[in-house]
Protein backbone atom coordinates (compact mmCIF):
# COMPACT_ATOMS: atom_id res chain seq x y z
CA UNK A 1 0.00 0.00 0.00
CA UNK A 2 3.22 2.19 0.39
CA UNK A 3 4.63 2.21 -2.63
CA UNK A 4 0.95 2.75 -4.34
CA UNK A 5 0.80 5.77 -2.08
CA UNK A 6 4.50 7.06 -3.50
CA UNK A 7 3.23 6.81 -7.06
CA UNK A 8 0.10 8.61 -7.01
CA UNK A 9 1.97 11.28 -5.37
CA UNK A 10 4.55 11.05 -7.90
CA UNK A 11 1.81 10.89 -11.08
CA UNK A 12 0.37 14.01 -9.15
CA UNK A 13 3.74 15.87 -9.59
CA UNK A 14 4.65 14.87 -13.12
CA UNK A 15 1.30 15.73 -14.21
CA UNK A 16 1.96 19.31 -13.73
CA UNK A 17 5.58 18.91 -16.35
CA UNK A 18 3.78 17.23 -18.87
CA UNK A 19 0.89 19.97 -18.68
CA UNK A 20 3.24 22.49 -19.40
CA UNK A 21 5.02 20.25 -22.42
CA UNK A 22 2.31 18.75 -24.21
CA UNK A 23 -1.46 18.84 -25.01
CA UNK A 24 -4.33 16.80 -26.43
CA UNK A 25 -2.81 13.34 -27.43
CA UNK A 26 0.43 13.52 -26.30
CA UNK A 27 -0.43 14.65 -22.96
CA UNK A 28 -3.04 11.12 -22.90
CA UNK A 29 -0.02 9.12 -24.19
CA UNK A 30 2.36 10.09 -21.44
CA UNK A 31 -0.26 9.78 -18.96
CA UNK A 32 -1.30 6.91 -19.32
CA UNK A 33 2.16 5.71 -20.15
CA UNK A 34 3.68 6.52 -16.56
CA UNK A 35 0.68 5.08 -15.35
CA UNK A 36 0.87 1.46 -17.02
CA UNK A 37 4.75 1.19 -16.16
CA UNK A 38 4.07 2.02 -12.05
CA UNK A 39 1.47 -0.34 -12.14
CA UNK A 40 3.81 -2.88 -14.20
CA UNK A 41 6.36 -2.72 -11.95
CA UNK A 42 3.98 -2.78 -8.58
CA UNK A 43 3.02 -6.06 -10.33
CA UNK A 44 6.53 -7.29 -11.03
CA UNK A 45 8.24 -6.09 -8.02
CA UNK A 46 5.98 -5.43 -5.30
CA UNK A 47 4.72 -9.32 -5.20
CA UNK A 48 8.16 -10.19 -4.12
CA UNK A 49 8.95 -11.01 -0.29
CA UNK A 50 12.31 -9.59 0.31
CA UNK A 51 13.69 -6.63 -1.34
CA UNK A 52 14.66 -7.68 -4.70
CA UNK A 53 18.53 -6.57 -4.40
CA UNK A 54 19.99 -9.42 -6.01
CA UNK A 55 20.32 -9.95 -10.38
CA UNK A 56 17.57 -10.70 -12.20
CA UNK A 57 16.27 -14.28 -12.24
CA UNK A 58 12.83 -14.68 -12.42
CA UNK A 59 10.66 -14.21 -16.01
CA UNK A 60 9.51 -11.26 -13.53
CA UNK A 61 12.24 -9.75 -12.14
CA UNK A 62 13.38 -9.76 -16.48
CA UNK A 63 10.40 -8.26 -16.94
CA UNK A 64 11.07 -5.34 -14.51
CA UNK A 65 14.50 -4.95 -15.62
CA UNK A 66 13.87 -4.64 -19.31
CA UNK A 67 10.93 -2.22 -18.80
CA UNK A 68 13.09 0.36 -16.94
CA UNK A 69 15.23 0.27 -19.48
CA UNK A 70 12.84 0.66 -22.12
CA UNK A 71 11.35 3.45 -20.43
CA UNK A 72 14.43 5.69 -19.89
CA UNK A 73 15.75 4.68 -23.56
CA UNK A 74 12.13 6.23 -24.47
CA UNK A 75 12.83 9.40 -22.35
CA UNK A 76 16.75 9.40 -23.93
CA UNK A 77 15.70 8.99 -28.03
CA UNK A 78 11.92 11.07 -27.37
CA UNK A 79 12.80 14.04 -24.90
CA UNK A 80 9.27 15.05 -24.68
CA UNK A 81 8.78 11.84 -23.00
CA UNK A 82 11.36 13.04 -20.01
CA UNK A 83 8.21 13.16 -17.10
CA UNK A 84 8.07 9.89 -17.18
CA UNK A 85 11.45 9.15 -15.77
CA UNK A 86 10.43 10.07 -12.30
CA UNK A 87 8.04 7.10 -11.92
CA UNK A 88 10.56 4.76 -13.33
CA UNK A 89 13.61 5.84 -11.41
CA UNK A 90 11.46 4.94 -8.27
CA UNK A 91 11.38 1.54 -9.34
CA UNK A 92 14.96 1.40 -10.73
CA UNK A 93 15.75 2.09 -6.70
CA UNK A 94 14.10 -0.38 -5.41
CA UNK A 95 15.42 -3.16 -8.63
CA UNK A 96 18.84 -1.77 -8.42
CA UNK A 97 18.56 -1.60 -12.21
CA UNK A 98 21.91 0.43 -12.47
CA UNK A 99 21.87 0.22 -16.61
CA UNK A 100 18.30 1.87 -16.40
CA UNK A 101 20.00 4.30 -13.61
CA UNK A 102 22.61 5.80 -15.80
CA UNK A 103 20.15 5.85 -18.89
CA UNK A 104 17.80 8.09 -16.98
CA UNK A 105 20.77 10.56 -15.71
CA UNK A 106 21.77 10.50 -19.23
CA UNK A 107 18.23 11.30 -20.58
CA UNK A 108 17.74 14.33 -18.39
CA UNK A 109 21.51 15.98 -20.30
CA UNK A 110 19.96 14.78 -23.12
CA UNK A 111 16.57 16.44 -22.92
CA UNK A 112 18.47 20.13 -22.04
CA UNK A 113 19.26 19.93 -26.09
CA UNK A 114 16.00 17.96 -26.86
CA UNK A 115 13.52 20.95 -25.69
CA UNK A 116 15.77 23.86 -26.21
CA UNK A 117 13.62 24.44 -29.93
CA UNK A 118 10.58 23.34 -28.89
CA UNK A 119 10.03 25.09 -25.50
CA UNK A 120 11.27 28.03 -24.15
CA UNK A 121 10.80 27.17 -20.15
CA UNK A 122 12.65 24.19 -20.84
CA UNK A 123 14.80 24.73 -18.20
CA UNK A 124 12.52 25.41 -15.57
CA UNK A 125 11.09 22.09 -16.70
CA UNK A 126 14.15 19.82 -16.61
CA UNK A 127 14.58 21.03 -13.03
CA UNK A 128 11.43 20.93 -11.38
CA UNK A 129 11.34 17.32 -13.10
CA UNK A 130 14.77 16.56 -11.32
CA UNK A 131 13.47 17.56 -8.35
CA UNK A 132 10.59 15.54 -8.62
CA UNK A 133 13.37 12.67 -9.66
CA UNK A 134 14.84 13.43 -6.17
CA UNK A 135 11.43 12.86 -4.10
CA UNK A 136 10.87 9.82 -6.00
CA UNK A 137 14.36 8.29 -5.12
CA UNK A 138 13.69 9.48 -1.51
CA UNK A 139 10.19 7.91 -1.22
CA UNK A 140 11.42 4.87 -2.39
CA UNK A 141 14.14 4.52 -0.30
CA UNK A 142 11.89 5.20 3.04
CA UNK A 143 9.21 3.30 1.53
CA UNK A 144 11.80 0.25 1.21
CA UNK A 145 13.63 0.54 4.39
CA UNK A 146 9.95 0.64 6.19
CA UNK A 147 9.17 -2.74 4.45
CA UNK A 148 12.21 -4.44 5.36
CA UNK A 149 11.46 -2.92 8.95
CA UNK A 150 8.24 -4.45 9.04
CA UNK A 151 9.31 -7.86 7.47
CA UNK A 152 11.99 -7.85 10.27
CA UNK A 153 9.43 -6.64 13.04
CA UNK A 154 7.38 -9.68 11.81
CA UNK A 155 9.83 -12.30 11.45
CA UNK A 156 10.74 -11.31 15.52
CA UNK A 157 7.03 -11.48 16.42
CA UNK A 158 7.19 -14.89 15.16
CA UNK A 159 10.17 -16.09 16.42
CA UNK A 160 8.87 -14.50 20.10
CA UNK A 161 5.89 -16.29 19.71
CA UNK A 162 7.36 -19.53 19.18
CA UNK A 163 9.92 -19.19 21.61
CA UNK A 164 6.77 -18.23 23.98
CA UNK A 165 4.97 -21.47 22.92
CA UNK A 166 8.15 -23.78 23.23
CA UNK A 167 8.75 -22.14 26.94
CA UNK A 168 4.85 -23.09 27.31
CA UNK A 169 5.83 -26.44 26.23
CA UNK A 170 8.81 -26.92 28.32
CA UNK A 171 6.91 -25.32 31.30
CA UNK A 172 4.46 -27.60 31.17
CA UNK A 173 6.89 -30.81 30.82
CA UNK A 174 8.57 -29.17 34.11
CA UNK A 175 5.29 -29.09 35.74
CA UNK A 176 4.87 -32.71 34.75
CA UNK A 177 7.95 -34.14 35.81
CA UNK A 178 7.83 -32.15 39.08
CA UNK A 179 4.21 -33.98 40.02
CA UNK A 180 5.49 -37.28 38.92
CA UNK A 181 8.62 -37.00 40.96
CA UNK A 182 6.65 -35.94 43.74
CA UNK A 183 3.78 -38.84 43.27
CA UNK A 184 6.68 -41.16 43.04
CA UNK A 185 8.34 -40.14 45.76
CA UNK A 186 4.47 -40.50 47.45
CA UNK A 187 3.93 -43.67 46.09
CA UNK A 188 7.40 -45.25 47.17
CA UNK A 189 6.71 -44.20 50.94
CA UNK A 190 3.36 -45.79 50.90
CA UNK A 191 4.70 -48.53 49.27
CA UNK A 192 7.43 -48.89 52.47
CA UNK A 193 4.52 -48.51 54.56
CA UNK A 194 1.92 -51.23 52.95
CA UNK A 195 5.27 -53.54 52.97
CA UNK A 196 6.13 -52.98 57.07
CA UNK A 197 2.30 -53.43 57.77
CA UNK A 198 1.86 -56.58 55.62
CA UNK A 199 5.62 -58.28 57.27
CA UNK A 200 4.91 -57.05 60.97
CA UNK A 201 1.55 -56.87 61.77
CA UNK A 202 -0.08 -58.89 59.18
CA UNK A 203 2.28 -61.64 59.98
CA UNK A 204 1.58 -61.34 63.86
CA UNK A 205 -2.16 -61.32 63.46
CA UNK A 206 -2.11 -64.17 61.10
CA UNK A 207 -0.22 -66.37 63.97
CA UNK A 208 -3.12 -64.98 66.13
CA UNK A 209 -5.31 -66.11 63.97
CA UNK A 210 -3.75 -69.75 63.42
CA UNK A 211 -3.21 -69.87 68.01
CA UNK A 212 -6.82 -68.77 68.59
CA UNK A 213 -8.00 -71.32 65.86
CA UNK A 214 -5.88 -73.99 67.74
CA UNK A 215 -7.47 -72.53 70.97
CA UNK A 216 -11.01 -72.91 69.78
CA UNK A 217 -10.35 -76.71 68.68
CA UNK A 218 -8.72 -77.62 72.38
CA UNK A 219 -11.39 -75.63 74.11
CA UNK A 220 -14.84 -76.58 73.49
CA UNK A 221 -16.49 -75.97 76.71
CA UNK A 222 -18.35 -73.14 77.24
CA UNK A 223 -18.27 -70.49 77.73
CA UNK A 224 -14.74 -70.24 76.86
CA UNK A 225 -15.11 -71.39 73.58
CA UNK A 226 -17.78 -67.98 72.85
CA UNK A 227 -15.70 -66.07 74.04
CA UNK A 228 -12.56 -67.27 72.10
CA UNK A 229 -15.37 -67.28 68.85
CA UNK A 230 -15.51 -63.37 69.90
CA UNK A 231 -12.19 -62.56 69.82
CA UNK A 232 -11.27 -64.69 66.58
CA UNK A 233 -14.10 -63.15 64.66
CA UNK A 234 -12.37 -59.99 65.69
CA UNK A 235 -8.66 -60.83 64.60
CA UNK A 236 -10.19 -61.73 61.11
CA UNK A 237 -12.25 -58.48 60.79
CA UNK A 238 -8.47 -56.99 61.76
CA UNK A 239 -7.37 -59.16 59.36
CA UNK A 240 -9.38 -58.04 56.53
CA UNK A 241 -9.11 -54.17 57.45
CA UNK A 242 -5.32 -54.40 57.52
CA UNK A 243 -5.78 -56.75 53.92
CA UNK A 244 -7.88 -53.18 52.66
CA UNK A 245 -5.53 -50.86 53.70
CA UNK A 246 -2.59 -52.40 52.37
CA UNK A 247 -4.46 -53.07 49.44
CA UNK A 248 -5.38 -48.76 49.10
CA UNK A 249 -1.63 -48.05 50.18
CA UNK A 250 -0.66 -49.64 46.74
CA UNK A 251 -3.31 -48.59 44.78
CA UNK A 252 -2.30 -45.84 42.75
CA UNK A 253 -5.26 -44.02 42.76
CA UNK A 254 -4.79 -39.94 44.73
CA UNK A 255 -7.95 -38.63 46.70
CA UNK A 256 -8.43 -35.90 45.35
CA UNK A 257 -11.03 -35.03 47.52
CA UNK A 258 -8.97 -35.04 50.46
CA UNK A 259 -5.90 -33.04 48.90
CA UNK A 260 -8.66 -30.47 47.91
CA UNK A 261 -10.24 -30.50 51.48
CA UNK A 262 -6.18 -30.85 53.34
CA UNK A 263 -5.37 -27.67 51.41
CA UNK A 264 -8.50 -25.93 52.00
CA UNK A 265 -8.33 -26.16 55.95
CA UNK A 266 -6.35 -22.75 56.80
CA UNK A 267 -9.21 -21.40 55.11
CA UNK A 268 -12.06 -22.10 57.55
CA UNK A 269 -10.22 -19.71 60.01
CA UNK A 270 -11.52 -16.56 57.89
CA UNK A 271 -14.21 -17.84 55.54
CA UNK A 272 -17.27 -19.31 55.26
CA UNK A 273 -16.06 -21.48 53.05
CA UNK A 274 -18.12 -24.61 51.44
CA UNK A 275 -16.21 -27.30 49.12
CA UNK A 276 -18.66 -29.56 47.02
CA UNK A 277 -16.55 -32.21 44.71
CA UNK A 278 -18.71 -35.24 42.68
CA UNK A 279 -16.36 -37.00 40.61
CA UNK A 280 -15.00 -40.72 39.34
CA UNK A 281 -12.93 -42.51 40.95
CA UNK A 282 -10.87 -42.93 38.30
CA UNK A 283 -9.75 -39.45 37.15
CA UNK A 284 -6.66 -39.23 34.85
CA UNK A 285 -3.73 -38.76 36.74
CA UNK A 286 -2.38 -35.63 34.56
CA UNK A 287 -5.82 -34.32 35.14
CA UNK A 288 -5.67 -35.02 39.18
CA UNK A 289 -2.26 -33.08 39.20
CA UNK A 290 -3.69 -29.83 37.25
CA UNK A 291 -6.72 -29.76 39.52
CA UNK A 292 -4.53 -30.22 42.62
CA UNK A 293 -1.99 -27.31 40.95
CA UNK A 294 -4.81 -25.26 40.18
CA UNK A 295 -6.86 -25.36 43.40
CA UNK A 296 -3.67 -25.03 45.18
CA UNK A 297 -2.73 -21.38 43.17
CA UNK A 298 -6.38 -20.74 43.95
CA UNK A 299 -6.80 -21.10 47.50
CA UNK A 300 -2.63 -19.40 48.11
CA UNK A 301 -4.45 -16.29 45.91
CA UNK A 302 -7.19 -16.64 48.19
CA UNK A 303 -4.98 -16.84 51.27
CA UNK A 304 -3.03 -13.83 50.29
CA UNK A 305 -5.42 -11.47 48.89
CA UNK A 306 -8.85 -12.11 49.22
CA UNK A 307 -10.94 -10.00 51.57
CA UNK A 308 -14.26 -12.47 50.93
CA UNK A 309 -15.74 -14.10 53.88
CA UNK A 310 -17.16 -16.90 51.73
CA UNK A 311 -15.55 -19.49 49.52
CA UNK A 312 -16.83 -21.59 47.38
CA UNK A 313 -14.85 -24.85 45.78
CA UNK A 314 -16.71 -26.74 43.43
CA UNK A 315 -15.37 -29.74 41.19
CA UNK A 316 -17.68 -31.72 39.35
CA UNK A 317 -17.49 -34.74 36.61
CA UNK A 318 -19.39 -34.22 33.53
CA UNK A 319 -20.18 -36.72 30.84
CA UNK A 320 -17.45 -35.68 28.63
CA UNK A 321 -15.06 -32.83 30.94
CA UNK A 322 -14.41 -31.87 34.28
CA UNK A 323 -15.13 -28.56 35.77
CA UNK A 324 -13.74 -26.61 38.84
CA UNK A 325 -14.67 -23.57 39.78
CA UNK A 326 -12.96 -21.60 42.65
CA UNK A 327 -15.40 -18.74 43.32
CA UNK A 328 -14.67 -15.99 46.37
CA UNK A 329 -16.92 -13.64 46.45
CA UNK A 330 -16.38 -10.21 47.71
CA UNK A 331 -13.73 -8.47 44.84
CA UNK A 332 -11.05 -7.66 46.76
CA UNK A 333 -7.40 -6.73 45.71
CA UNK A 334 -6.09 -9.84 44.12
CA UNK A 335 -2.62 -10.79 41.98
CA UNK A 336 -4.68 -9.09 38.65
CA UNK A 337 -4.78 -6.19 36.85
CA UNK A 338 -7.29 -3.82 38.21
CA UNK A 339 -8.35 -2.34 35.29
CA UNK A 340 -9.55 -5.51 34.49
CA UNK A 341 -11.99 -5.27 37.05
CA UNK A 342 -15.19 -4.43 34.72
CA UNK A 343 -13.98 -7.14 32.30
CA UNK A 344 -15.76 -10.64 32.42
CA UNK A 345 -13.56 -12.78 30.54
CA UNK A 346 -9.83 -11.52 31.13
CA UNK A 347 -7.99 -14.81 30.48
CA UNK A 348 -5.97 -13.06 27.69
CA UNK A 349 -4.57 -10.55 30.21
CA UNK A 350 -0.95 -10.47 31.86
CA UNK A 351 -2.03 -11.42 35.72
CA UNK A 352 0.00 -12.46 38.52
CA UNK A 353 2.78 -15.33 38.66
CA UNK A 354 -0.18 -17.12 40.40
CA UNK A 355 -2.76 -17.00 37.51
CA UNK A 356 -0.25 -17.60 35.03
CA UNK A 357 0.78 -20.89 36.96
CA UNK A 358 -3.11 -21.56 36.57
CA UNK A 359 -3.15 -20.78 32.89
CA UNK A 360 0.01 -23.12 32.49
CA UNK A 361 -1.56 -25.90 34.18
CA UNK A 362 -4.95 -25.96 32.01
CA UNK A 363 -2.97 -25.73 29.19
CA UNK A 364 -1.61 -28.92 30.27
CA UNK A 365 -4.73 -30.82 29.97
CA UNK A 366 -5.59 -28.67 26.91
CA UNK A 367 -8.31 -27.29 28.75
CA UNK A 368 -10.09 -23.83 29.06
CA UNK A 369 -9.62 -21.07 31.37
CA UNK A 370 -12.12 -18.46 32.64
CA UNK A 371 -11.52 -15.71 35.02
CA UNK A 372 -13.70 -13.11 36.16
CA UNK A 373 -15.02 -10.23 38.54
CA UNK A 374 -18.48 -9.86 38.40
CA UNK A 375 -20.20 -11.17 41.65
CA UNK A 376 -16.49 -11.14 43.28
CA UNK A 377 -13.72 -13.29 41.79
CA UNK A 378 -13.88 -16.16 39.92
CA UNK A 379 -11.68 -19.02 38.64
CA UNK A 380 -13.37 -21.65 36.13
CA UNK A 381 -11.77 -24.53 34.70
CA UNK A 382 -12.80 -26.95 32.04
CA UNK A 383 -10.83 -30.11 31.24
CA UNK A 384 -12.09 -32.35 28.39
CA UNK A 385 -11.79 -35.56 29.42
CA UNK A 386 -10.09 -37.78 26.38
CA UNK A 387 -11.16 -40.85 27.18
CA UNK A 388 -14.42 -39.97 25.69
CA UNK A 389 -13.43 -39.15 22.16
Amino acid sequence: MGRIIDKIIILSLIVFAMYSMMHGNSFLVCFYTSIIIGALNYYLIEQKKDDFRMKPKSFKEWTAFIIEILAAALAFFYPPAIPIIPMVMYDIVTSRNYIAFVLSIVSFVNALEGLKAGYENYVTIILYLLAVTLVSIVLSIKTERLKILSLDYRKLRDDDAEQSEKLKRQNNELMYARDTVVYNAQLSERNRIAREIHDNVGHMLSRAILQMGALLAIHKDEPLNSELTEVRKTLDLAMNNIRSSVHDLHDESIDIKAEILQMAEPLKDNFHIKVDIDIDSDMPRQIKYAVIGIAKEGISNIIKHSKSSTVDIKLDKHPSMYQLIIHDYTPGKTDINPEETDKDNIENEDSGIGLENIRSRVESVNGSLNISRKNGFRVFVTIPDERKK
